[in-house]
C-alpha cells in the first residue's frame, strides 16, 4: 500500500507510515459520524484500544465527514485514536472502499464501505482486511482482536 498524508483533527497533516513506525496499523473505515452502527463499533474498539495495543498495533479512523465533523466525533466519543477526514476519498478509493449509501428515502451520499485493514509494518501491504458488504456489517473489536491474533500467531 502506498503512504497516505490526510489532515488530523488538530489541523496538523498525518503520514500513516510515520504515524505506523514499525507497529501493525489498523485502519477502520466508517460511513460518518451520523452513522449509529459506526459510532458504536468505534466506541468498541475504544474500549478494546489496550488490547490492540498489546498486540503492536495502532489505530486510525477514516471517513469521508469533513475535518470538523471528524473532530466532533473524536470529542464526542472519546476515541483515544485519530479520526480522519477522507473528503477527497483518496485513501477510500485507492483500496476501492467508496459505495453509494441511500439516505431520507431518496437522498445518495457518497461514503466508505465499513472495512477494517491490518497494515503490515515491513511491507506496508494489507495482511488482514474486512469489508462489509453493508450498513451494518461490521466485526465487533473483540472478533477482529481474536481474527488478528490468529494471524500473528501463524507469522510469527
Amino acid at each position: 500500500m502506498r503512504t497516505f498524508t490526510l489532515q488530523n483533527n488538530d489541523n496538523t497533516d498525518l503520514n500513516f507510515e510515520e504515524y505506523q513506525g514499525q507497529n501493525f496499523l489498523l485502519l477502520v473505515f466508517f460511513r460518518g459520524a451520523w452513522c449509529n452502527h459506526c459510532k458504536k463499533q468505534l466506541v468498541d474498539i475504544n474500549n478494546q484500544l489496550e488490547e490492540f495495543e498489546k498486540l503492536g498495533i495502532k489505530l486510525l479512523a477514516i471517513s469521508s465527514d469533513t475535518k470538523f465533523k471528524s473532530s466532533l466525533l473524536k470529542t464526542f466519543l472519546k476515541l483515544k485514536f485519530p479520526v480522519l477526514s477522507d473528503e477527497k476519498f483518496e485513501v477510500i478509493d485507492y483500496l476501492k472502499l467508496r459505495t453509494t449509501y441511500t439516505i431520507e428515502g431518496d437522498k445518495e451520499i457518497e461514503v466508505s464501505k465499513p472495512a477494517v485493514m491490518l497494515i503490515d509494518p515491513e511491507t506496508h501491504d494489507a495482511i488482514y482486511e474486512y469489508v462489509g458488504t453493508d450498513f451494518d456489517d461490521r466485526l465487533s473489536a473483540k472478533t477482529t482482536l481474536e481474527n488478528i491474533n490468529k494471524l500473528l500467531t501463524k507469522k510469527v
